[in-house]
């Protein structure tokens, strides 16, 4: 199957980089798969009334609050790491 790959991708493209790839992405499907898993909880729990409500809107807002902290975080990052003034 590398062989395969190796004929089409430039000689750059060498097999550790391709099994850094799969890690990244594999790392990425987890962290997704725990992130969903924890939204379906919490929903869960919204729904059963187990959690109380003022509870579930803190940690709502909480979620919200650290996405927009993320983003903003986010974005100077990508244009540092875009420009060539290095």
């Amino acid at each position: 199957m590398i062989g395969r790959l190796d004929d089409y991708l430039s000689p750059a493209v060498t097999r550790t980089t391709l099994y850094h790839v799969v890690r990244l992405g594999l790392r990425m499907y987890i962290v997704s798969l725990l992130v969903a898993g924890g939204y379906s909880l919490l929903w869960l729990a919204e729904f059963a009334d187990v959690i109380p409500e003022r509870l579930v809107s803190t940690i709502w807002i909480a979620i919200a609050v650290m996405g927009t902290l993320f983003l903003v975080l986010l974005i100077p990052l990508f244009y540092v790491s875009q420009s060539s003034d290095r």
